[in-house]
Order: C-alpha cells, then structure tokens, then sequence
C-alpha cells in the first residue's frame, strides 16, 4: 500500500469512565494511527462522555439515548467515513501492533473482506482477590470472533447490514453468522490485537442472556438457511 487505508475505530461507550481512557490511549498509541475515532456514548450517566470530548483531535464523541452496544456500534459505522471500521470496547484496550498487523493481512491478501486476530484476556487490576476468586473466565491468549479483534472493510456493511440490536451480548456472532451466509472472507493474524479486560460487570459473564442468545441465533441461522439454500457459510481465507 503506498499510504495507509483510512480506518475508523468505533468505541462504544456506557459508564466506563474508569477504564475509557487507556482505550483511547491505546488507539492514540497505534504504530499506525486511526483516520477517526469514534466513541459512541450510549447515554452514560458518569463522566464518560466528558473523557471522550476532553481528548479533541481524531477523538469524537457522539452522544445518544441508551440503546445498547449493537445500536452504539451501528450509529457508529453510519458516522464512520473511513475506508475501514474498527470496533474498540471501552474497557479493552489494543495493543501497539494491532491496527499495523490486520492492515498487513489485507496488504498481503487484498481479497480479504475482513481480518481477526487473537485475543488475550486479562483481570483487570483493581479485583479484590475474593472477586477474582468469582471469575468465570480465565486470563490467556486464545484465538476467538469479537468485534475488538476485527477490521473490516466498510463496504461489507452494505452487505451484510448491521448489528442486531434483539442480542443483548450475542450481537457480534448473529452478525459473522450473516457476513459467512454472504460468502464474506475473513482472515486471520496470529499476533494479538485486542487486550479484553475481564472484571465484575463484563456484558458476557451474563451467562444466562449468553446462553440464551446463542440458542435463537443458531435458530435464526438454520431458518434462513432454510427459507434460502443458497445462504451457506463461507470458506474462509
């Protein structure tokens, strides 16, 4: 690439004031720097949106009414006037490499609609030790689909369409699930590039919502699947 792809990183935001700023830091950080970062406050009631507005320069801050994460992410990417979409969460961060690395993967393969990374999960330093005694999830580096750890091409979302806010923590898989049934290639780096933060308030430690997501989303899958043969997932880069 003789300069680099315009990449908007979208940053949805509820009540994470305490974590919001070394999510932007990170971004600021990049080894290449995002075109745009957009942090989407979903109507907080802290001083999130007030963090976001301080940092000025490729830092916006779009308010609105909580929605819940799908619609942030969805505001964002109809804001978004990049190239590229990126999805940040304000309580994880990426690191230095991260924007560099999946830019890479579609340098080396420009047939790639879209590229994952691994993610490494840690316990965010402020748990007590009887809370992290509680933790359902163990820190660690493992290779997994969330929306922190994928950049996209723009276009896929005329495509694909957006988040479906009917999930309330299984949003990103219903939408891979749709982006594979529309033949969309995604690709895979083998560096890490988001850096999830695991604490007591995390949306997918609500096991039971997790649990019960999952389910309709496979029920949605094989229904379209089945009102139309041609839909069926992709094989990947």
């Amino acid at each position: 690439m003789n300069k680099p792809p315009r990449v908007s990183v979208i940053v949805p935001c509820y009540n994470t004031a305490a974590y919001l700023p070394e999510a932007l830091d990170s971004l600021l950080a990049q080894q290449v720097l995002p075109y745009e970062v957009l942090v989407i406050d979903d109507g907080s009631t802290d001083t999130s949106a007030e963090i976001a507005e301080g940092y000025g320069g490729i830092v916006t801050c779009i308010r609105h009414s909580h929605q819940g994460i799908a619609a942030s992410r969805n505001a964002g990417v109809q804001q978004a006037q990049g190239d590229f979409i990126a999805f940040l969460d304000a309580d994880d961060y990426w690191p230095t490499d991260s924007l560099s690395a999946r830019l890479a993967a579609f340098a080396d393969t420009p047939a790639l609609d879209g590229v994952f990374g691994l993610i490494e999960a840690f316990v965010s330093p402020e748990l007590s030790v009887a809370e992290q005694q509680q933790l359902a999830e163990l820190p660690g580096i493992q290779s997994g689909r969330l929306a922190g750890g994928l950049l996209v091409r723009q276009s896929v979302f005329t495509r694909v369409g957006g988040f479906n806010g009917e999930w309330q923590v299984g949003e990103t898989m219903d939408w891979i699930a749709r982006a594979q049934e529309r033949h969309i290639a995604f690709g895979q780096v083998g560096s890490v590039v988001l850096r999830r933060r695991i604490h007591t308030v995390n949306t997918v430690r609500k096991t039971q919502c997790l649990q019960r997501d999952y389910l309709h989303i496979l029920h949605a899958a094989m229904a379209r699947r089945r009102a139309d043969p041609g839909l069926q997932a992709s094989t990947e880069a």
